[in-house]
């Protein structure tokens, strides 16, 4: 058994980043994902070099099978205001951690 000091521990523990899926339901039933933390994403690209997008949450899971993510958020802008007659505001979006 190899007992490493606290130290070297402490430091391979902050090196280890964590990686989040986060899936941005858009309008017409299509989805873009992107991957990483809180302070930097990375969008999912497809071959074309556009952004890839998938038809429902079903097939991202299937896309990203045997991945482990530590939180998978959904986002969708809410289009409430827009429906009771206010200006449309695409900065109000819900945002919702999911299961995987």
């Amino acid at each position: 058994m190899i007992i490493l000091p606290v130290f070297i521990l402490k430091t391979l523990f902050e090196q280890v980043e964590y990686m989040n899926l986060y899936i941005e339901s858009l309008e017409g039933g299509y989805y873009v994902v992107a991957t990483g933390n809180d302070e930097t994403q990375k969008p999912v690209m497809a071959d074309s070099g556009r952004p890839q997008t998938f038809n429902s949450v079903d097939q991202i899971r299937e896309y990203f099978h045997g991945k482990h993510f530590d939180k998978v958020w959904l986002k969708q802008c809410t289009p409430y205001d827009e429906m009771v007659g206010q200006a449309d505001n695409t900065e109000k979006t819900l945002d919702v951690e999911i299961a995987w």
